[in-house]
């Protein structure tokens, strides 16, 4: 039976050579100590994410509860319309099944609700005079809106500290692992040992550049 290698390349060597020429020549770079406010926003938006998640959560328990008993919507392929939920309390359902569907229901609209209230809150956040002129220029570009450019700004803190664009993909896990030994490389996929919660919000904005 093959045994795997999991042997990693000792890079401490390497690493402190790195760190000396860095201080010798300046070319470190500070670290961002976030303010009070910044963290109180970004926890915000976190708390925010998590009602998001919550409300993905309960649209997948609707579906599977309706696809269990046998109904399927034959209104489209699009879900979550208004066409859609008229369908879903238009169904007559027995006895218990009936009042799981409308306990999921209640759920699902007061998330929704919720989530509009938070993100209205939002709006408001990214209009003090600290965030304003940040969250307006990165919201020029395409896929990212204030939601995304407001957690970029209290996240990310100082974007003139990364030199280039592979130090900022660095930060955010971005850039690709390696396994190597002697002459042989290996790359494997992205670190992902940046900020996470960053780095989803980034790629979906990234989607959007594929609907233009």
């Amino acid at each position: 039976m093959a045994v795997k290698n999991t042997r990693r390349v000792k890079t401490d060597k390497r690493d402190a050579g790195n760190i000396a020429r860095c201080l010798a020549f300046r070319t470190y770079s500070a670290v961002y100590v976030p303010t009070n406010e910044d963290n109180a926003v970004k926890e915000f938006i976190r708390m925010r994410d998590d009602q998001k998640k919550m409300l993905k959560s309960i649209k997948q328990q609707i579906l599977a509860l309706v696809l269990r008993l046998g109904h399927r919507f034959e209104g489209g392929k699009t879900y979550w319309t208004i066409v859609y939920m008229k369908w879903l309390k238009s169904l007559k359902l027995e006895g218990v099944f009936q009042e799981t569907l409308n306990e999921y229901l209640i759920t699902y609209t007061y998330l929704i609700d919720k989530i509009e209230r938070l993100d209205n809150r939002i709006e408001e956040l990214a209009k003090d005079v600290k965030y304003d002129e940040k969250v307006k220029n990165l919201s020029c570009l395409i896929g990212i809106k204030t939601h995304t450019a407001l957690s970029m700004v209290v996240e990310v803190g100082d974007f003139s500290r990364f030199a280039k664009a592979e130090k900022f993909a660095s930060f955010l896990g971005l850039v690709p692992g390696e396994d190597t030994s002697s002459e042989r490389q290996n790359r494997l996929g992205i670190t992902k040992a940046g900020n996470g919660h960053l780095r989803r919000l980034l790629v979906e904005a990234a989607q959007g550049y594929t609907m233009v």
